[in-house]
């Protein structure tokens, strides 16, 4: 790999707090919950009847995924901003002043998801086939979504679709950040979407993954964590691409990344978390720099009784008595578990924390009642203000899948 930087230029998202990165922030530096009573299926059966759903985003004719419509308009905001173009600009104006930015028009389209338009799937099981005409089940399932994507905004570059379960949206930032160091694009949009469904929440409530109350991430009352939808985009762009735009807005560098594999058990996460251990050191070596430079964690953070603990373990591990004193958010226990958006959503957050110099408070957590066995610095109430400067941030998936990037304040 060469040693070319890569910076991000824009962002775009659709979370459980509404459409808009401005929507996101707000609600997670106002401490607001996003969990709602479940309106998309019957879920009453379920261990909770509660989750992060999207409003604004109806069923779609002839079984199209809604996750596809929340990636498009995640993904049309994200080039607005990065062209520094008005709200009311549609995908034809967007599309237009790609054609004047060579770099931009051929960038790269790099998507994390867990499970796709699985409602295309779930709809040609309970009918029996996909609509006639449509696109096929399985280009529904994944290539679909950057296809279209890629046809809206006449964008050239090569395209790509990962499903490394919760660690999808932090992995596809790494490969979109290595598809620029390989020269193979100038810039690259790293995407995450996901959306809920009856055969999803289903097979996550049968995991015992969910919580019957609320997240409560490093609470020593904690039993498990909410599921959630939406989408995320950000743009990668070489120094070259963004020096060639005057004035491209920068909210920070893609020091490091890096990607590995517990190969331990298909859900059960690694005791020792040795894994992820070792995610967060390769991290810290791409990036070329000490961990005492680190001075915010954005963390997995579900609030599962294993995953706050095991990651306390690797974060003290790591960064040594220091660690307990290094600020820590968890973005899950405002909007949730949104899958595979989830690690772009909780990039954005690191981002954000870069330009306004504030962590969003952890929701759920009683510090009276904090698990000593999860004793890292959450703040909680309100958002920690501060002059952060190098973030490192983790996502881990079922089946040992763990991705990390460092972002720093440029």
């Amino acid at each position: 790999m060469s040693d070319t930087r890569v910076f991000v230029t824009g962002l775009g998202s659709v979370s459980p707090h509404g459409r808009g990165v401005d929507k996101l922030w707000s609600g997670l530096l106002e401490g607001r919950s996003a969990f709602k009573p479940i309106t998309l299926f019957e879920a009453e059966a379920f261990r909770n009847a509660q989750a992060g759903e999207v409003e604004g985003y109806p069923a779609l004719p002839g079984g199209r995924p809604r996750a596809f419509r929340m990636l498009h308009n995640a993904a049309t905001d994200c080039l607005r901003d990065a062209l520094a173009l008005e709200d009311s600009c549609g995908d034809g104006e967007i599309a237009g002043a790609l054609m004047k930015q060579f770099s931009l028009r051929g960038a790269a389209i790099v998507a994390g998801t867990n499970f796709g338009g699985m409602s295309a799937a779930e709809r040609a099981l309970t009918l029996g086939a996909a609509d006639p005409g449509e696109a096929s089940l399985s280009e529904y399932l994944f290539g679909a979504a950057t296809e279209g994507v890629a046809s809206t905004f006449g964008l050239t570059g090569p395209r790509m679709n990962l499903s490394l379960s919760c660690a999808s949206g932090a992995a596809a930032i790494g490969v979109a950040c290595d598809a620029i160091k390989a020269g193979r694009a100038q810039a690259a949009l790293a995407c995450g979407y996901d959306e809920l469904s009856l055969f999803i929440y289903a097979g996550l409530s049968a995991l015992r993954a969910i919580t019957p109350e609320t997240i409560r991430p490093f609470d020593k009352r904690r039993k498990g964590t909410l599921f959630s939808e939406g989408a995320g985009v950000m743009l990668l762009e070489s120094e070259k691409s963004a020096a060639k735009r005057k004035g491209a807005k920068i909210y920070g560098e893609v020091l490091g990344r890096a990607m590995n594999n517990d190969a331990y058990h298909m859900t059960a996460p690694e005791q020792e978390a040795r894994g992820i251990q070792a995610l967060m050191r390769a991290a810290l070596k791409d990036a070329n720099i000490e961990p005492e430079k680190i001075d915010h964690l954005n963390l997995h953070a579900t609030g599962t009784p294993y995953n706050d603990k095991i990651e306390t373990k690797a974060v003290l591990s790591v960064f040594g008595e220091r660690g307990a004193s290094i600020p820590v958010c968890s973005v899950k226990s405002s909007i949730g578990h949104t899958m595979g958006a989830a690690g772009i959503h909780e990039s954005i957050a690191a981002l954000l924390t870069l330009r306004d110099g504030k962590i969003p408070p952890v929701l759920g957590l009683d510090p009276a009642e904090q698990d000593p066995e999860c004793g890292l610095l959450a703040p909680t109430g309100s958002p920690l203000q501060g002059d952060f400067k190098t973030i490192l941030k983790t996502s881990y998936g079922f089946g040992g899948t763990n991705a990390a990037v460092v972002f720093a304040k440029v």
